[in-house]
């Protein structure tokens, strides 16, 4: 019964981290692609930082996604099974 619980918060924290993360990871990649060729697209760098033209998400961005990571990771880890090993007396 914890288990089940467990998977479906992890799944819930994972799914609502997943998006600002991609966004990240495929904008800084992005960004940092088009500079070794010498091309500088700066709006990339204001969607990496969660800086959208006209919303500003940058202040809230870090702590937000920080704290559903480690969520995320802290759910994950009650998932490893656990040893049934007896040992013998």
């Amino acid at each position: 019964m914890f288990k089940t619980k467990t998977r479906k918060l992890h799944r819930s924290i994972t799914l609502i981290a997943l998006i600002p993360l991609l966004i990240t990871v495929l904008s800084g990649s992005l960004y940092s692609l088009f500079q070794y060729f010498g091309l500088d697209f700066f709006w990339l760098m204001k969607i990496h930082t969660e800086n959208f033209f006209f919303i500003n998400l940058q202040p809230l961005f870090t702590p937000v996604v920080g704290l559903l990571t480690i969520f995320a990771i802290i759910s994950g880890l009650f998932l490893f099974p656990r040893s049934k090993i007896k040992y013998p007396d």
